[in-house]
């Protein structure tokens, strides 16, 4: 008879996740780093292209929990990152004269958080098939599928 693992919450997946047994940790640390490299790829092509900045600081960072997991981080560092993302306000001065003047609103370029959540359910659902593979009933409900 399998084993079954519910769980209530995201939370509750991590830690089942991160105990699993040794064996299993070096298929779903190539799971996690893969879908991370594929975020990466994706937010990078999916970036507009002026100067290349943007597309030239995505970065993935993997290291190691222990024998029984790995972390894989997604992350852009050029400084804009944040204001391309979120966007900007439009900002209004006047000059000595009285004059209005107005810089232009930057619109949210809404791509990074996006992909990245896409992936990130992906990457649930390729580990929870691999504790189904290994005997354990693993059920991914809709609010972390979806």
């Amino acid at each position: 008879m399998p084993a079954s693992v519910t769980w209530d919450s995201l939370d509750d997946l991590k830690d089942a996740l991160m105990h699993l047994p040794e064996e299993l940790a070096g298929e779903a640390s190539h799971i996690v780093e893969g879908v991370a490299n594929a975020a990466a790829a994706e937010i990078r092509q999916t970036y507009p292209v002026f100067t290349g900045n943007l597309r030239d600081h995505v970065e993935v960072d993997t290291y190691d929990s222990g024998k029984y997991g790995v972390h894989a981080r997604v992350r852009n560092t050029a400084k804009h990152a944040f204001i391309f993302e979120n966007g900007t306000e439009a900002r209004h001065y006047y000059t000595d004269n009285n004059v209005e003047h107005a810089t232009g609103r930057m619109p949210p370029g809404h791509v990074f958080i996006p992909i990245m959540m896409k992936h990130r359910r992906r990457m649930y659902v390729l580990l929870a098939e691999l504790l189904e593979r290994h005997g354990i009933t693993a059920r991914i409900d809709d609010a972390l599928a979806a």
